[in-house]
């Protein structure tokens, strides 16, 4: 039975980003990424120095134990949806967990920066790319939509536009936090973009609210 390494499996919170943000859901965080190694002194020289998220290290679980956890957290998960994240999930995610996910829940999210192709996955399993410019790994998938980080994914605006998905904007958050003035100019750029460019808001409704 195939096993994936998992830092972690929490919930129920609400999915702050992209297209359906503020709906109810658990999490599952699969380990490792090839943007960063998850070393913070290895942060700032990565192709994510922006990310917020601890994926080293982790748990080795199959299926069955996954979907065991995640039953654990909520009593009918059929009415909720899960998020599939890391770190990049896609460098373990296969068709079996694609399929056990979306068995259980009401839709899955797929965060993946778009460098791995998505193996066979059911009508309710959604991938949701935040582009990354990883030397010599190019992007290789049509997303269900975008999420462009601004300003510092802002060199893939165009790709994404151009795809004929919808595209969200998010402005990055720095280590500072939302109450800065680089998080506000950053917010500026993305609702102008929305204005011109006809993109989605997207603001990580779980840092304004607080949850994890």
């Amino acid at each position: 039975m195939n096993t994936y390494k998992v830092k972690e499996i929490f919930g129920p919170t609400l999915q702050g980003e992209g297209q359906h943000a503020g709906r109810s859901c658990l999490f599952v965080r699969l380990s490792g990424c090839n943007a960063w190694d998850g070393r913070p002194e290895n942060r700032a020289e990565s192709a994510c120095p922006y990310c917020d998220t601890d994926f080293f290290g982790g748990e080795a679980l199959n299926i069955e134990e996954i979907t065991k956890q995640l039953a654990a957290l909520h009593a009918d998960p059929s009415r909720i949806g899960c998020v599939l994240t890391g770190g990049e999930p896609l460098l373990q995610a296969d068709m079996f967990l694609l399929e056990a996910l979306g068995e259980m829940f009401a839709w899955v999210d797929i965060e993946t920066n778009g460098t791995q192709l998505c193996p066979e996955r059911p009508a309710n399993v959604f991938v949701s790319c935040s582009p990354k410019r990883i030397p010599l790994q190019e992007i290789r998938l049509k997303p269900n939509w975008w999420k462009i980080l601004i300003p510092d994914q802002s060199h893939f605006l165009d790709m994404a536009l151009e795809s004929g998905v919808p595209v969200y904007v998010q402005p990055t958050c720095p280590d500072a936090g939302l109450s800065t003035q680089e998080y506000q100019d950053n917010l500026e750029q993305c609702i102008a973009l929305c204005h011109e460019q006809g993109c989605h808001l997207s603001v990580q409704q779980h840092k304004y609210l607080d949850l994890p």
